[in-house]
């Protein structure tokens, strides 16, 4: 019993001596590590290679506005008829190109006619009236002359060939009154154009005043902006611009600036006459470019110069002016971003070298190298 015991309890011991021995070359095995690491950790910690620019401090900036305006013609107009009637005749459709002086359409004359009938045949009446009148007026003055009428019938013959003269000169103010109602009946284009509108077809009856038919010039189109009053000094008369209409730049001059200045939106307007109408047309919007001056005094920086601050501010990474290359952090505001650029203010001083790019990666206290300098080293 003795006996068999024995050797079980020798072989606990030497397998708890086994273990207590594993234990302590797996101790100093990690201990030997971490020395080794703690040895090697400076030697691996080099500095980040980064990219750098030059803080250039200025007393203002500008940045870039867009004025919107809409092309028009520089003529347009609505025709009407003078007199109301009926229409018989349409010459134009819309979309067709018309020259000064192109008949468009005319009214039913009959009616006018009919009227001028009248008044030729009550001037020949009044004419025969005026021609027997001064047969009477003639025959009493040689009468009177020889003392066998008296010169009260030469006054009466006289005031009746003067009533009949002016019967003639009214029946002929009537007729020339009546020949202008008859040109009125037909529309005539006022200036070369394309008829844009036609409002009514042959038989319509229209009233006096009534539009049948728009029409714009094919003269070089304008476009009209509302400039704001601190812009509009950019835009002198005779000016060549670009405005932007679409997708595509056209060439223009400014030929106005008005001299008042809209009362709701104290805006001034200006025109701008277009060098070519092709693929513009009226109603096109259009963008005219200008500057807005800001007095702000800051710097321009890469959006990507910039990471996040605190309290919703900015901050910057400046490299030291002397000493090691040791990041700094600045607190800047942004006062204007285009997307790429962004003028920043804070506490940055002309000719600072900040870090362009890859800030995200950085923190402040960090040691970096400039790839230009380290190459100088080199050499």
């Amino acid at each position: 019993m003795t006996a068999a015991n024995t050797p079980t309890k020798s072989g606990k011991f030497t397998l708890i001596i086994s273990i207590a021995a594993f234990i302590a070359a797996l101790v100093i095995l990690l201990m030997t590590a971490g020395l080794g690491n703690a040895t090697q950790a400076p030697e691996a910690r080099l500095p980040v290679a980064v990219s750098t620019g030059q803080v250039k401090i200025q007393s203002g900036f500008e940045t870039p506005i867009n004025v919107f305006g809409l092309v028009e013609s520089p003529k347009a107009t609505s025709l009407s008829f003078d007199v109301a009637g009926q229409v018989n005749r349409m010459l134009v459709e819309e979309g067709d190109v018309v020259k000064k002086g192109d008949m468009l359409a005319q009214q039913d004359i009959a009616r006018l006619n009919a009227r001028k009938g009248e008044l030729q045949a009550a001037i020949e009446r009044a004419n025969a009236d005026l021609a027997l009148a001064k047969v009477n007026s003639d025959r009493t003055t040689s009468l009177v002359e020889k003392k066998l009428e008296s010169a009260q019938r030469l006054d009466e013959a006289k005031a009746s060939l003067n009533v009949a003269k002016a019967q003639v000169s009214e029946m002929q103010a009537a007729l020339e009154s009546l020949n202008v109602e008859i040109e009125k009946t037909t529309l005539f284009s006022p200036f070369d154009g394309v008829v844009n509108r036609r409002f009514f077809d042959e038989g319509s009856v229209v009233s006096a005043g009534t539009p049948v038919f728009g029409i714009t010039s094919i003269e070089n189109y304008q476009a009209r902006f509302a400039v704001p009053a601190d812009v509009v000094d950019q835009f002198d008369v005779n000016e060549p611009v670009l405005v932007r209409v679409g997708d595509m730049d056209v060439a223009g001059t400014v030929s106005q600036r008005l001299p008042t200045r809209n009362v709701q939106t104290r805006t001034v307007d200006i025109l701008v006459t277009l060098n070519s109408n092709e693929r513009v047309r009226p109603g096109d919007m259009a963008i005219l470019s200008a500057f807005r001056s800001h007095s702000e005094t800051g710097a321009w920086l890469p959006v990507n110069a910039l990471s996040n601050g605190l309290r919703g501010l900015w901050r910057v990474f400046v490299l030291p002016k002397e000493g090691n290359a040791t990041l700094q952090a600045r607190v800047v505001e942004v006062v204007y971003t285009d997307g790429n650029k962004a003028f920043v203010r804070g506490a940055l001083e002309d000719g600072d070298i900040y870090v362009d790019e890859g800030t995200h990666k950085l923190a402040p206290g960090q040691m970096v190298a400039i790839p230009g300098q380290q190459q100088a080293g080199a050499r």
